[in-house]
């Protein structure tokens, strides 16, 4: 299976080598490939990066893993061509650092970062994932209190289904389906929490899960 990452930040490192562990071949989509020379040493031989449009050409899955601010001009960049009849997995928060940070919520309901990504992408299967988690959390999510949840949402059922076997591949254990893809609000709005409890608190190693008894 090809992988192609859209973004170049920890996150889309972070799954790429995650991506690779499990027998993918990745490659990082960048406006700077140069930035990318320690990661492709430490990511071996099936690994690779290019333009962002290579990336998503390249994948059978397409990953957007880029800051929100830079989503729709990497889309756009990529090709909305070349996403067509793939799995896009959306890990994208809408957030607004313009006055610094604690960043402030971009979106709105029925306007959430996935919907917008969906309505960009017509002809993909979008499902919200990985994105209530610490990038360095996201393969083998094992913290010392427990194992928290993957939540995810999307609109086709098969796709969501292909997204939680992958996950189950990075050491994944417990599953949360929120719905579809208008219930990205709800997990964009998970990770304010997460935001702010971790602003709050100067710690960014926290993780959820929904306690059902």
């Amino acid at each position: 299976m090809k992988t192609g990452i859209l973004g170049s930040g920890m996150v889309g490192k972070q799954l790429g080598l995650g991506f690779l562990r499990i027998g993918n071949e990745v490659k990082l989509g960048t406006r700077d490939t140069s930035k990318l020379a320690d990661w492709l040493k430490e990511a071996g031989n099936n690994a690779s990066v290019g333009s962002t449009e290579e990336a998503a050409k390249f994948g059978d899955i397409v990953i957007i893993a880029t800051s929100w601010s830079g989503t729709h001009n990497a889309i756009n960049q990529a090709g909305k061509e070349n996403f067509k009849g793939k799995l896009v997995i959306d890990v994208t928060n809408p957030l607004d650092f313009s006055q610094g940070g604690p960043p402030k919520f971009a979106a709105t309901p029925e306007n959430s970062g996935g919907e917008q990504i969906q309505k960009l992408l017509p002809d993909s299967e979008v499902v919200k994932a990985f994105n209530t988690i610490n990038a360095y959390v996201m393969i083998n999510p094992k913290l010392e209190e427990g194992e928290p949840d993957f939540f995810y949402a999307g609109n086709d059922e098969e796709s969501k289904k292909r997204v939680v076997e992958i996950a189950k591949k990075l050491g994944w254990k417990s599953f949360i389906d929120f719905g579809d893809i208008s219930a990205s609000y709800w997990l964009e709005n998970l990770t304010m929490v997460w935001i702010h409890y971790a602003f709050k608190n100067n710690s960014f190693a926290h993780a959820f899960k929904l306690l059902k008894k």
